[in-house]
């Protein structure tokens, strides 16, 4: 078997750590200690982020906000389903590191992925971004490594007000969260989950949970 080596390593502002580790080509983020991302597995990101375009493929500018880089499939998936000139893709992402992390140490995974300028990044978190972008957003995808999201009913009623009319929040998780369900209709969404397969290959064992949280009736984004 082939040496898992650490590539890279650094701490967030709450103090928490992100580790960058290889083995045989394969590259793993972990949090914290915990598996965050991984190459090998990412069935769950790409579903997400096709999902979150599904809806708005009319909408001639479509602006998304993902909360936090990762791996960068989320974004990757989601940048490869429009040409649209004028879309925009805003990475929130209070850790500089991680994007340092994408082009010095990741650039093969998704090869020009940063070359192309509809991306942006925001060294804040999504919800910081989230009250700065008052009903301009199409989508929020939001990706978590445990079976509950620690969301307030605060950030949940900034995420809602980020969004356009009929826009969706996205929040992928290991395992259903029904606590997580009712805080979200609280602040006004209608929410619904769909079960994914967590890895994009290989036998498909395990499933993840992605929570879909709209904004209200939904009108397809027309073009302007």
């Amino acid at each position: 078997m082939k040496p898992l080596t650490r590539i890279a390593e650094t701490s967030s502002q709450d103090g928490l750590s992100w580790e960058l580790w290889e083995r045989d080509g394969q590259f793993f983020l972990l949090h914290d200690g915990v598996q965050y991302a991984s190459a090998f597995s990412h069935g769950s990101d790409d579903a997400m982020a096709e999902m979150a375009m599904s809806p708005i493929t009319r909408a001639n500018q479509p602006t998304l906000l993902f909360a936090g880089v990762g791996l960068g499939f989320p974004l990757a998936a989601a940048v490869a389903c429009t040409q649209k000139e004028k879309a925009s893709f805003i990475v929130a992402e209070p850790c500089p590191e991680l994007i340092r992390w994408q082009t010095r140490y990741l650039d093969a995974l998704h090869p020009g992925l940063w070359d192309d300028n509809r991306i942006s990044v925001e060294k804040m978190s999504a919800v910081e971004v989230a009250r700065r972008r008052s009903g301009s957003l199409h989508a929020i995808i939001v990706k978590s490594t445990h079976a509950r999201y620690a969301l307030s009913m605060g950030e949940a009623s900034d995420f809602f007000g980020a969004l356009k009319g009929g826009g969706l929040l996205l929040i992928s998780l290991s395992k259903p969260d029904k606590r997580l369900e009712g805080l979200l209709r609280r602040a006004g969404f209608e929410v619904t989950t769909t079960s994914v397969p967590a890895s994009h290959k290989g036998k498909q064992a395990k499933f993840h949970t992605i929570v879909l949280a709209r904004r209200g009736r939904f009108v397809p984004f027309a073009q302007k």
